[in-house]
């Protein structure tokens, strides 16, 4: 951000641009989920006749569902990084909004401190003893309320600071919009474009969740409906204008800037990923799961353990407790402690562990 904004010299021009540079340097991770995405879509049908299977039947069900991920190489994981990337960089974006001073003009704390007594001799209203995310905001308002005396306080400290706290003061903004200032629902009158900042951020992102919407039951008709997690998806965006009026303008610009970039590039994948190509890779996929080493993946060894466990249950052996109380398919039945429960579980987890070790010729940790 700093990199950026010493090329551009303007705050809110260095927010989209970052935004844009992130979203280039990890667009090939969001190219594999929409791909693992659309491939999922792929195999719908397959995963509709396992739930009417096995509908009476969870475990075998999600057992039988991994199994098909496996043959058809599809990671129903893939969704997580890019979620954690996106999460890691608005934690990034925070800091930068808050703490200015520290990222992008560079003072370290010692000078910071010295600037808060400053404030705190000017306005008493400051105390700088008390923890405040927003002191280095607080900060930049003090400055520009009056910059000769904060300057002829701070001018044994760093005589610099002042005009440079000005001079960065002055851009720290987009279009007229102060990125410093928190919007409030107050400033429909007083200051609407501020106020605009969160509203547009929410209506960007609720209609991104529509089109997704729209467009994966155009691709799957008989997709099941997802209850609860759909009213989530709508439920997101209503949240993030609410979060929106919380934190300074910058984080919810950011928030504007990411979203429409995320939505054209959603248009582009899905585009991309078309019904033919779409087919094309689920064949090369398929291939790619045939033609892979003999040696399990840690998905494969993991079904197959609790496969060998659903046989002992079956088969006369033993079965992990949910309750302290053991039963054995004979109809013999034995009360256990919280602690022998946990040893007995363990111990037919390990037993089953066992058996896939020796199958596969590996020594058991």
């Amino acid at each position: 951000m700093k990199w950026i904004y010493d090329f551009v010299g303007n705050y809110g021009v260095a927010i989209i641009l970052f935004t844009l540079v992130t979203k280039l340097i990890i667009f090939p991770v969001y190219y594999k989920q929409q791909k693992n995405m659309a491939h999922t879509q792929l195999v719908q049908p397959k995963l509709a006749k396992l739930r009417e299977k096995y509908k009476n039947n969870p475990e075998k069900l999600s057992m039988e569902q991994m199994k098909l991920y496996q043959e058809e190489n599809i990671n129903p994981y893939a969704s997580c990084l890019p979620m954690i990337l996106s999460l890691i960089l608005l934690y990034g974006v925070l800091g930068v909004v808050y703490e200015p001073m520290t990222h992008i003009l560079r003072y370290d704390n010692a000078t910071v401190t010295q600037a808060t007594q400053v404030a705190a001799e000017l306005n008493e209203s400051i105390n700088p003893e008390r923890s405040d995310l927003r002191i280095q905001l607080i900060l930049m308002e003090e400055v520009l309320k009056d910059p000769d005396a904060f300057a002829a306080k701070m001018q044994t400290v760093n005589a610099e600071f002042v005009p440079e706290v000005v001079e960065f003061a002055e851009t720290f903004n987009i279009l007229g919009v102060d990125l410093n200032l928190t919007p409030h629902f107050s400033d429909i009158t007083k200051n609407f474009p501020l106020f605009l900042i969160p509203v547009l951020s929410g209506l960007i992102q609720l209609a991104m969740t529509i089109y997704m919407q729209i467009h994966q039951k155009k691709r799957n008709p008989d997709m099941p409906s997802m209850g609860a997690m759909n009213l989530m998806l709508y439920i997101m965006p209503v949240f993030s204008v609410w979060l929106a009026f919380t934190v300074p303008a910058g984080v919810g610009f950011y928030w504007i800037c990411s979203s429409v970039f995320s939505f054209i590039q959603s248009i582009g994948l899905n585009a991309w990923f078309n019904e033919k190509r779409v087919a094309k890779i689920g064949e090369a996929e398929r291939k790619k799961a045939q033609n892979a080493k003999r040696r399990p993946s840690m998905m494969q060894m993991m079904l197959e353990q609790q496969e060998e466990m659903m046989r002992q249950q079956q088969g006369g052996g033993a079965r992990p407790a949910a309750s302290n109380r053991v039963s054995y398919s004979d109809g013999e039945e034995i009360k256990l402690s919280r602690a022998e429960r946990e040893e007995f579980n363990t111990a037919v987890i390990r037993d089953a562990r066992k058996r896939m070790a020796e199958k596969y010729g590996e020594k058991e940790d």
